[in-house]
């Protein structure tokens, strides 16, 4: 890229979305010039402080516009994402499944596991409220109390809706990582049952040319809003790090149609998953079943830390048409603001695959996020297959994953 300035690009591209007066087709998402930004980092053409900096003059600039969509970018466009100095890796815990109903005077709370470390106890929960009069009561709060006679206040943590929520309730302190039990409230939770066993490993990635990487990793990470990749392809072709004609550009845009949702279809269904490379093929083949098992696995998992990250994989729930997985995840990645014109910190893609050669995606659902971590759902699609007996769950960084195997007890 010797001839190629990518602060000049950028700069060029900032000041003819000004002067079109924003960016007004692309809704809520990443602005194109943060998008073009992204990739030039990625392939080492710009450093990530001096994309920062060039992007605050822009997204400055905008707030005194009187355009209101460029008003939207300037007040809201904004990373909730603590210091990364600030976080730390997450320890391994005792996670104990627990399927306990209590039934309350105005709702019904479902017990998911505990789990219990040196640091916080949680129990997780499905809280539903009383169905004749759903907006009777709000998240529950609780005390626990462990085999000590120690009490502590626990507080909600998750989401949902007045017609039911999904989450923890968490203590500030911890009980006895080691107690036989938990009182919650007074109801008595026997922790006796075990964890499912799991193995994990890690694995580095191949090799493959920074603008091939950035791409499909761009396609596998959560995203908050609909996306649009074309702004970081054209900044990838202008700097020679890819040719307008490299095959590899008709693969991304094929998976990126293949995944819109199936209303965004003039045809009314997505095209099927043919000449698309692996994982995205299989991924694709099973899009829309809805043939998966329904059951629930507590795992407990905290791999070693890979590529700055560290997770915990606590429990996963399988239905009809997805899976979710309960997980936590260290420095607290939190979600995008609409308007985003931030480049700060890549996140893990979720990826999952079985032992029948099928791959799933995740993506955030619920989500809430401390100083320290982030916690919440991971919503993976298609479904799972009903087949499968064993599966891989894979956070995937930019250079190596982790994976935590186990198998699928309802498969027996």
């Amino acid at each position: 890229m010797p001839d190629f300035e990518a602060e000049l690009y950028l700069r060029l591209m900032g000041e003819r979305t000004l002067l079109a007066r924003g960016d007004q087709t692309r809704g809520a998402g990443r602005p194109a010039i943060a998008e073009a930004a992204m990739a030039l980092i990625a392939i080492g053409a710009i450093e990530s402080d001096c994309a920062e900096s060039l992007l605050d003059e822009y997204r400055f600039a905008a707030t005194l516009r009187q355009d209101p969509q460029l008003r939207r970018y300037g007040v809201l466009g904004v990373t909730l994402r603590p210091d990364p100095s600030e976080t730390k890796a997450l320890k391994p815990r005792r996670v104990v499944p627990c399927a306990h109903t209590i039934e309350q005077s105005k709702a019904r709370l479902h017990v998911r596991y505990v789990s219990l470390s040196e640091e916080a106890t949680a129990v997780a929960v499905t809280w539903y409220p009383d169905a004749s009069n759903p907006r009777s009561g709000g998240p529950p709060q609780a005390s626990l109390t462990d085999d000590r006679g120690t009490t502590e206040a626990a507080r909600f943590e998750g989401g949902g809706s007045t017609y039911g929520m999904h989450g923890r309730l968490t203590t500030a302190r911890p009980l006895a990582p080691d107690t036989s039990w938990i009182e919650l409230d007074g109801t008595r939770l026997e922790l006796t049952a075990h964890a499912s066993s799991f193995e994990v490993t890690s694995e580095r990635l191949p090799e493959q040319d920074p603008a091939h990487r950035y791409l499909w990793q761009r396609l596998a990470e959560p995203k908050d809003f609909e996306e649009d990749v074309e702004p970081a392809i054209a900044a990838l072709v202008a700097a020679g790090a890819v040719s307008g004609d490299d095959p590899l550009l008709a693969e991304v845009r094929a998976v990126l149609e293949a995944m819109r949702p199936v209303a965004n279809h003039p045809s009314g269904s997505p095209p099927g998953p043919n000449g698309v490379p692996e994982p995205w093929q299989s991924l694709l083949a099973r899009s829309g079943s809805d043939d998966g098992p329904s059951g629930a696995i507590v795992l407990g998992a905290v791999p070693p830390a890979f590529d700055d990250f560290s997770v915990a994989v606590l429990e996963l729930e399988s239905g009809p048409s997805r899976f979710t997985v309960d997980v936590e995840v260290a420095p607290a990645v939190g979600r995008r603001m609409p308007y985003d014109w931030g480049v700060g910190r890549r996140q893990l893609a979720w990826w999952a695959r079985d032992d029948r050669g099928s791959h799933y995606l995740g993506h955030r659902g619920n989500w809430s996020y401390s100083s320290d971590f982030g916690h919440g759902l991971i919503d993976f699609r298609p479904a799972l297959d009903p087949q499968a007996a064993r599966l891989e769950l894979m956070p995937t960084g930019q250079t190596t994953r982790a994976v935590i195997s186990f198998s699928l007890p309802w498969t027996a």
